[in-house]
């Protein structure tokens, strides 16, 4: 695929996840499950930053973040620093089973700095919060 054909095909993929997006009436809310505080207890502690998609996709999969529709949380996006490049933190994303290229960003990212503060359960609270403004994304060609 030529670079005008991969650019054309991403708009149109881009096109059809923001209808996707706006069509869906449910609403868009992440909330912890009752659960939540007894499964993150369950837990390992966060020892690094590396753990956190884990630590996200396993909360996803168990029930203890609870999504709008059927569908997979995993890590989708980072934050960088803006003269070194290094990544400071991970967004994660909603890929609804349903959708054909919606993939649902949270609003921000989670910054690696705040996570040695946090425990299990108060990273599960910061990302559900970081998708009280989520935006539509699509999956790229």
């Amino acid at each position: 695929m030529d670079l005008k054909a991969y650019y054309a095909e991403n708009r149109r993929r881009l096109e059809i996840a923001q209808r996707e997006f706006a069509d869906r009436s449910h609403g868009w809310d992440f909330t912890l499950a009752p659960h939540a505080s007894a499964w993150a207890a369950s837990q390992p502690a966060l020892v690094n930053a590396n753990a956190l998609p884990g630590l996200v996709e396993r909360a996803g999969a168990a029930g203890v973040i609870r999504v709008p529709e059927p569908g997979v949380l995993r890590s989708a996006f980072a934050s960088r620093h803006p003269e070194t490049e290094v990544e400071t933190g991970v967004g994660f994303g909603f890929w609804p089973d349903t959708a054909e290229y919606l993939v649902v960003h949270a609003s921000a990212t989670i910054p690696y700095a705040e996570l040695p503060a946090l425990d299990v359960l108060g990273v599960l609270e910061r990302v559900v919060e970081t998708f009280l403004g989520p935006r539509p994304s699509y999956r790229q060609s």
